[in-house]
């Protein structure tokens, strides 16, 4: 899995290898990330070296707190950037969106139901995967016409979660 992340607007090409292993700019490293708190306290291990790191998430960027220096990332997956955004939508027909999962992961939480009016950049679940939370977020304005998923399910790159069609059309 490849990605692009921005830390305080400097880019940096990511690849996941194998468990334990990253690739930052073509450069590996063996790391390991644990939660300390269950929440969002990590120790995180490069090589030899042991940080305590805090990681603060709002909108569509986390804060990252490493030796006391606060950093502002933003992790995007590099293919769904070339296909135009963070998250792919699949114009089935006119009017409608299915959005598929970025990558394989966990359900943490579903924020709409069938029906909802939603609008463009608004939250629509959360995608816990590689121990990041992740907000799936609506492409465009329209009506919850289908929820695929739920809380606790796993899911894996290009499952559809949820449909969305045209502001006003409900679902038949």
């Amino acid at each position: 899995m490849k990605y692009v992340a921005t830390i305080d607007g400097q880019e940096y090409r990511v690849g996941l290898e194998e468990a334990g292993i990253v690739i930052l700019d073509d450069v590996p490293y063996a790391v390991d990330l644990q939660s300390i708190d269950g929440g969002f306290h990590y120790s995180f291990l490069v090589g030899a070296a042991s940080y305590e790191v805090f990681v603060e998430r709002c909108e569509d960027v986390c804060f990252v707190t490493i030796e006391g220096h606060r950093y502002q990332v933003q992790v995007e997956d590099e293919r769904a950037l070339r296909a135009g955004g963070r998250v792919r939508a699949v114009l089935e027909e006119p009017g409608e969106a299915e959005l598929t999962s970025p990558m394989p992961g966990m359900v943490v939480a579903v924020l709409v139901e069938e029906g909802q009016n939603v609008r463009t950049g608004e939250g629509l679940l959360i995608l816990e995967a590689m121990k990041m939370e992740n907000e799936i977020r609506a492409p465009r304005n329209g009506v919850v016409e289908a929820v695929k998923v739920a809380p606790g399910q796993r899911v894996s790159q290009d499952d559809v979660l949820v449909r969305i069609g045209s502001p006003g059309h409900a679902a038949a």
